[in-house]
């Protein structure tokens, strides 16, 4: 009997390994790569864009940018949709979730890079969450590059993805502080948001020291929480805390008093999106009205004296139209 050849048998992996090659090589390049790498590509480029102060003149200067080094090495193995969640849930927290549609996303990713069609072309095979996070990671760092030309790149790589997308939610001056700090900063504003961020910033930066070598502050980054509440006031726990580094708190809790009524004047303004630092201070203004016109009901005063400036043109326009109607 004539013996069956191996060669087909021994042919079969060597086909398969060269099939799986063909399919890699073939596939769209962010699945390849990499849809967090594609991105990384997508920020240097408009950092480039943004500082060069023109389109045109950015083309040349992009290669020079991706020679330092990737933005996001920390979050290589991170996936766009696994950003795209954190970053949701940062800005429902924060109250400024959005769900624009597919035209207004193409529109806006539009304006950040300058026509290419390989790029167009992975941008439309995204998902819609994913596109949506592209596109606030690059207005963010669009917004540094314009705000800060010589320092964006190194701080978006201190910034990270989810540096980044602090800053799309809470505004550019977030980004100093961040950098400056570390990344420990960034749990305040996922446990506390802007009320808590606020308190922060003007109360424990201040006394950074005393705090570190009494051991404050490392309790107050573990659960900051404690320290201040829902409205941006230090509770108790940060009183006694804050004590024990020799720091009285007294002026700070009716300091954060004002920003948390600043804070829930400004959240139920933003749910009509008329959100304005002029009508929170007018909000802050009409409360503080409320509050004295109790004061005065509660010790039996006359509530027309508090009113009483604010109605003297009326008398006066009024007495005069009096004195000078003739009589007979």
């Amino acid at each position: 009997m004539r013996q069956r050849s191996n060669r087909p048998r021994r042919l079969a992996p060597a086909m398969s390994g060269l099939a799986a090659l063909f399919i890699a090589l073939t596939a769209p390049w962010p699945a390849m790569a990499g849809k967090l790498s594609w991105l990384d590509d997508v920020v240097q480029e408009v950092i480039v864009e943004a500082r060069a102060g023109g389109k045109a003149a950015a083309h040349g200067e992009g290669a020079a940018l991706k020679s330092t080094g990737r933005l996001f090495a920390r979050e290589a193995d991170e996936g766009l949709e696994a950003l795209a969640r954190r970053s949701d849930d940062l800005a429902r927290a924060a109250h400024r979730a959005e769900s624009p549609t597919d035209a207004l996303l193409q529109a806006r990713f539009s304006r950040l890079l300058r026509p290419d069609p390989e790029t167009a072309r992975v941008f439309a095979s995204l998902a819609p969450a994913e596109r949506r996070v592209v596109v606030e990671m690059g207005e963010a760092a669009q917004g540094l590059a314009r705000r800060y030309p010589g320092q964006a790149e190194a701080m978006v790589r201190k910034l990270g993805t989810e540096g980044l997308a602090a800053v799309r939610v809470y505004g550019d001056d977030v980004a100093e502080v961040v950098v400056k700090e570390g990344p420990e900063s960034l749990g305040v504003l996922r446990k506390t948001g802007r009320a808590g961020w606020g308190f922060f910033t003007d109360t424990v930066l201040p006394h950074k020291k005393k705090l570190a070598a009494a051991g404050v502050l490392a309790l107050f980054l573990a659960d900051p929480d404690k320290f201040v509440d829902t409205a941006g006031r230090a509770t108790d726990y940060a009183v006694r805390q804050f004590a024990k580094a020799g720091i009285d708190l007294a002026g700070a809790v009716s300091a954060g008093a004002a920003r948390g009524l600043e804070a829930s004047i400004g959240n139920a303004l933003a749910a009509y999106g008329i959100n304005s630092a002029l009508l929170r201070y007018a909000g802050m203004g009409a409360a503080a009205l409320a509050v004295f016109g109790s004061v005065m009901v509660l010790l039996g005063m006359p509530v027309r004296w508090m009113l009483r400036p604010f109605t003297w043109p009326v008398r006066l326009i009024f007495g005069r139209r009096k004195a000078s109607t003739p009589t007979f």
